[in-house]
């Protein structure tokens, strides 16, 4: 039985998704607290899409058409701070297969609660935001190992995908994979992001310290 709790008011109301929802002002968060061991999936690529999930803590691994959800190669990897399987706003069926990383803590709100929550339709916000997310499902893959340097582009995956001063659990060998380059490559990489002081790095973990110097790398 996995664990499943209306969450810590206090800490909900902290969070962005709780303040979005006016927790603490007598309002309701439709997304509740769910924790998930490393390697579990939180849906499947093809999926009745029935869920709207908010990571909380660990990271998730987005896979699509892979064929096989245990082997299916990394498209993208989501931490802390980001929601996967928005989808189910406009679509019937979950696009990718997510699964977790590392153990994770994530908020689920069903697919009716978050339409609910996000209001009416028609308005400007929201229109934006179901167009962007169809625009999403023909997502072109991330450019090859010809596009740029190596450091351009893993400084440019660090920029766009971890918050700055968070530390993100992600396996070398799932961003390797997601940047399309060897692992040697992506390690003497960090080791010159680590030099550099714009990251902080163990084995399984990636911490971004300097936001501009990642984003000056990425552009040249």
């Amino acid at each position: 039985m996995k664990h499943v709790s209306a969450g810590d008011p206090i800490r909900c109301s902290q969070c962005s998704i709780g303040t979005a929802s006016g927790l603490g002002q007598g309002q309701f968060c439709p997304f509740i607290d769910r924790d998930r061991n490393a390697g579990e999936m939180l849906f499947v690529e093809g999926e009745p899409a029935e869920y709207v999930w908010f990571v909380k803590r660990g990271t998730i691994a987005l896979m699509r058409e892979s064929g096989d959800a245990s082997e299916g190669r990394v498209r993208a990897l989501r931490v802390a701070g980001t929601f996967v399987g928005l989808e189910a706003i406009v679509s019937g069926m979950y696009w990718d297969t997510a699964r977790a990383v590392s153990d994770v803590t994530v908020c689920g709100a069903t697919r009716d609660a978050m339409d609910h929550w996000l209001g009416p339709h028609g308005t400007p916000s929201r229109t934006a935001l179901e167009i962007t997310l169809r625009s999403m499902s023909a997502d072109a893959s991330r450019p090859g190992a010809n596009a740029a340097s190596s450091l351009a582009r893993v400084a440019s995956w660090l920029r766009d995908e971890v918050p700055g001063g968070a530390t993100a659990a992600l396996p070398r060998k799932l961003i390797a994979e997601l940047l399309g380059m060897r692992a040697e490559t992506l390690s003497r990489t960090l080791a010159q992001l680590i030099e550099r002081g714009a990251i902080d790095a163990t084995r399984t973990e990636l911490t971004v310290l300097d936001r501009a110097l990642l984003d000056q790398l990425a552009r040249e």
